[in-house]
C-alpha cells in the first residue's frame, strides 16, 4: 500500500526548510528528502567532471542525471557539503530549470513519497517529508499536510553568509543577498514547475519565529491531521 503520511514543505533557499524537515523526521520517524539537494548534487557532479557550466550540454546533463538517479549515487552526492558551496550555488538554478532533468527528478521524488526508504537504523519509515519548491503543487499535490516556509531575503542572506564563513569560504553580505534575490527570481519565473505556495499550504515565516517555535507550530498541525504512534 502506498504511503499516505506525506508532508510537503516548500519555500525559497535559506528559509529553514531543511532544519524543520530534519527535526520533524527525527521526531515522527519519517524519511526526509531535500529535493533541492538533488539538483545541487547533479550540479556538483557536473562541476567535478569539468563540464562547462556556462554552456551546459543538454544531452550530457540528461544522461548524467539518469545515471545518478538509476544508481542512487545522487544521494551520495547530496550528502557532500560542497553542494552548498558558492560555486554550486552559482549554477544550480541553471540546472534545476532544465525540463528534462526536472522530469527525471519528478519521478524520483514521487517514488520516494509513495514508498519511503527505511530509516538509517533499519526501522521502516512511518511516512515521508519532502522539501523543495514545487512539492505541494507538482510532486505531491494530494499531500494531507503542506507547509510553505519563507523568510525575508535579508534574513536568509545573513544565515547563508554565516554558513559560508563557518565553512571557511570568503563572502560578502551584499554578494550573498544578490545571489539569493536572483535565485528567488529564477525559481519563481522558470517555465517548468515554478516555486509557488499551494493554495492549501500553511505559511510559516521564520523571520518571525525561531527554530523551536517553528517546530512546535508545525507539530501542532501534524498532530491534528495525522495520527502517528511514537514508538
Amino acid at each position: 500500500m502506498a504511503n499516505k503520511n506525506i508532508i510537503a514543505i516548500d519555500g525559497p533557499a535559506g528559509a529553514g526548510k531543511g532544519t524543520l524537515t530534519k527535526r520533524l523526521c527525527d521526531y515522527y520517524g519519517f524519511a526526509g528528502l531535500d529535493t533541492g539537494s538533488l539538483y545541487r548534487a547533479i550540479t556538483l557532479c557536473m562541476i567535478e567532471k569539468k563540464h562547462d557550466m556556462d554552456n551546459i550540454n543538454l544531452e550530457f546533463a540528461i544522461n548524467l542525471t539518469r545515471e545518478l538517479s538509476d544508481t542512487h549515487k545522487i544521494l551520495d552526492y547530496a550528502r557532500n557539503p560542497q553542494i552548498r558551496s558558492q560555486l554550486t550555488n552559482k549554477y544550480v538554478a541553471s540546472v534545476a530549470k532544465i525540463p528534462e532533468i526536472r522530469a527525471i527528478m519528478r519521478e524520483y521524488q514521487i517514488s520516494f513519497g509513495e514508498n519511503p526508504p527505511a530509516l538509517e537504523d533499519g526501522r521502516p519509515a512511518k511516512g515521508a517529508i519532502i522539501e523543495g519548491r514545487d512539492i505541494g503543487t507538482v510532486i505531491c499535490p494530494n499531500a494531507p499536510i503542506k507547509f510553505f516556509i519563507t523568510a525575508s531575503p535579508e534574513t536568509r542572506a545573513s544565515r547563508r553568509l554565516k554558513q559560508y564563513l563557518d565553512q571557511g569560504e570568503s563572502a560578502s553580505y551584499q554578494e550573498v543577498l544578490a545571489s539569493i534575490i536572483a535565485r528567488d527570481e529564477a525559481d519563481r519565473t522558470r517555465a517548468t514547475s515554478p516555486m509557488k505556495q499551494a493554495d492549501d499550504a500553511i505559511l510559516i515565516d521564520t523571520s518571525l519565529n525561531n527554530k523551536e517555535e517553528t517546530f512546535q507550530f508545525a507539530k501542532r498541525i501534524i498532530d491534528e491531521k495525522l495520527k502517528i504512534t511514537l514508538v
